[in-house]
């Protein structure tokens, strides 16, 4: 896919996503958002590790080493797939999302522990102009929109950088 290509079909999940989230309660757009994140950031790690299905299923799977979406971001980060403002909103989100998971009520954004932690978010500071005050809410799902549309971006970055198998043996001279 062309980086043209690439920027209208992220244009248009953006879009998709914004939409849908405005249909959404504050709980399922928590999250529905990190369970996309969760999506995109196996996607990226799925593009850099080596090219086998099976190993990539073991390491990615739901119950496995890297199925949790704790354990994605940790990982993107590590192997530096991901940049250090992208892995403080990544898991600034986490934390928002397990919040939500935690109250078996409905939850809110309205919520003054939610609204700290939506309000210590990077990304949006650093787009969303300075006359512009939007509700925690809003830079949840303007965070969650901006993160899937860089790790899509990433994960381009990642395949050129996948990982290939080392040779088997490599003699070494010591003298």
């Amino acid at each position: 896919m062309g980086m043209a290509d690439q920027k209208s079909a992220s244009t248009r999940e953006w879009k998709r996503l914004v939409d849908e989230f405005q249909k959404k309660s504050d709980r399922a757009v928590a999250i529905l958002g990190t369970t996309y994140l969760n999506t995109h950031l196996a996607r990226l790690l799925e593009c850099f590790i080596i090219d086998d299905e099976k190993i990539s299923k073991m390491l990615l799977g739901e119950e496995n080493p890297l199925g949790s979406f704790e354990a994605r971001i940790k990982a993107a980060y590590g192997l530096g797939l991901i940049s250090r403002t992208e892995y403080h909103d990544l898991v600034l989100i986490w934390h928002i999302r397990n919040r939500f998971i935690r109250d078996m009520g409905e939850g809110s954004f309205s919520e003054m522990d939610i609204q700290n932690l939506c309000k210590r978010l990077k990304i949006p500071d650093e787009v969303i102009l300075q006359e512009e005050t939007p509700s925690p809410r809003g830079l949840f799902v303007f965070g969650t929109a901006i993160l899937a549309q860089q790790l899509m971006y990433r994960a381009n970055e990642a395949a050129h950088e996948k990982r290939s198998l080392r040779d088997n043996f490599i003699l070494v001279n010591i003298e």
